[in-house]
């Protein structure tokens, strides 16, 4: 993980990230400091299938958008966040932006890679439910589990043979942790 260590404005942030050398690289912007993203294989074949599974889900019912691992959402001007998958409703934010979104994800999905530590997935997934996300999902696959997080609520963790469930944020949805990570 590559950080940038100074504090940047949201505006700094955006004309790094525009930069002709950045083209193809994906930056998030944690505390004010750009932290490059990097990529794995094994992760994104993960969130590829979530993202499939949450696709299949809204296209039945129509009611909110799926990212994938560019799709930013401004938490604050500190804060622009890339979830692995990411899913906001249309009441939230009934179109689509040009660039991120200006509000945090209803939910959000990490996927842990090699070069991550659980620590700062942790810390993550609180940033996340500090500025409204609803459901977190941190995905583990070295260890065949997901942990869910919600607010004020305590971390649930779910193994292969558990079952995901999308709550209010997604009703009705459900998904086995065996499909995405079996």
């Amino acid at each position: 993980m590559l950080v940038h260590q100074r504090k940047y404005t949201l505006e700094e942030y955006h004309a790094f990230c525009d930069a002709p050398e950045n083209e193809g690289r994906l930056f998030e912007l944690i505390d004010g400091e750009i932290v490059e993203k990097m990529g794995s294989f094994k992760p994104s074949q993960i969130a590829m299938r979530i993202g499939r599974y949450l696709g299949n889900y809204l296209d039945q019912n129509d009611i909110g958008y799926v990212t994938g691992e560019a799709g930013g959402y401004r938490l604050d001007p500190a804060h622009v966040v890339m979830p692995d998958v990411g899913y906001v409703s249309k009441t939230r934010l009934p179109e689509m932006p040009e660039r991120e979104a200006p509000l945090a994800p209803d939910l959000a999905v990490e996927i842990k890679s090699p070069t991550d530590s659980k620590r700062d997935l942790r810390k993550k997934a609180e940033l996340y439910l500090e500025h409204g996300t609803k459901l977190v999902w941190l995905v583990l696959p070295e260890e065949a589990q997901v942990e869910v997080y919600k607010p004020d609520e305590d971390v649930i963790e779910i193994g292969i043979d558990g079952t995901l469930d999308g709550g209010d944020v997604l009703p009705g949805f459900t998904l086995a942790v065996r499909s995405v990570l079996g």
